[in-house]
């Protein structure tokens, strides 16, 4: 599978570590200029010097997300810096309180909402005036446990992630006639700082996965191979399964899809 992402501008929220992390390696493996950006300014500075140190090129750049000024400051520094931003990746997320609802305090609810969906929503806000005037963007969120099914004591969780399903549906509705595709993808269940495996999963025997599969996917809905693909929630880690194991990436689509709106076909 040839992706060739030179020329090209990614953004990756969360960059500095996990998923994130090795989201960034790999578009830059593909050719594209990254702008790592998290609040821990020394982490994504060690991804950045791994990608230069490369051959590639990135910028890291401290950022909260949540923070409407801060996210306008960090995509005209990045304009400056590498160009217009082709890929937005919305990585950045929190795991939030665990419990059942009752018990979830208002402010940590509030938390898990500014990181998870204002953050995304954000960072599209602002990036979007400049795909449009281009006519060409790719959009990639991140979905996960909940967004679907419901998790038990992981509400606030859960419910950030169908709020992202949702904005996920409405930007592609809205950005498609400009040439910009959204899309969400889930990870599947990857045991990172973050994130990690809690001893209730340990007894439920939950396979945790590589944070490789994300990323791989991600980088070939960012490339030309794409172009058509928007409104949809992908499996990532199925996904890279059967690509690896030699499928067509877009036969492989179809059957790792959680979402599939057909209007978009109208949009």
């Amino acid at each position: 599978m040839n992706i060739d992402l030179k020329g090209k501008v990614a953004l990756v929220t969360g960059g500095g570590r996990g998923i994130g992390r090795e989201i960034s390696l790999e578009l830059a493996r593909k050719g594209a200029s990254v702008a790592v950006v998290a609040q821990t300014e020394n982490q994504i500075t060690q991804v950045t010097n791994e990608i230069v140190s490369n051959g590639g090129q990135s910028i890291s750049i401290p950022t909260n997300i949540s923070v409407p000024g801060e996210v306008e400051s960090l995509i005209t520094n990045i304009e400056n810096q590498l160009g217009y931003i082709d890929i937005l990746v919305n990585n950045a997320g929190i795991r939030g309180p665990v419990g059942f609802i009752q018990n979830i305090e208002d402010d940590e609810f509030l938390d898990v909402m500014k990181t998870n969906i204002m953050g995304t929503f954000l960072c599209i806000k602002y990036v979007l005036p400049r795909m449009i005037e281009l006519e060409k963007g790719r959009i990639i969120n991140f979905s996960g446990g909940g967004a679907w099914t419901g998790i038990r004591g992981g509400g606030p969780y859960g419910a950030s992630k169908s709020a992202v399903e949702g904005l996920t549906r409405t930007v592609a509705l809205e950005a498609k006639r400009f040439g910009i595709t959204c899309n969400a993808i889930q990870p599947g269940r990857v045991d990172t700082d973050s994130f990690p495996i809690l001893p209730n999963e340990n007894s439920r025997d939950t396979k945790s996965v590589g944070p490789e599969h994300a990323a791989r996917c991600i980088a070939w809905l960012s490339g030309d191979g794409a172009q058509e693909v928007t409104g949809l929630t992908v499996n990532s880690v199925e996904w890279d399964r059967l690509v690896t194991n030699g499928e067509d990436p877009n036969s492989a689509l179809q059957k790792t899809v959680t979402t599939v709106i057909n209007s978009f076909t109208n949009a």
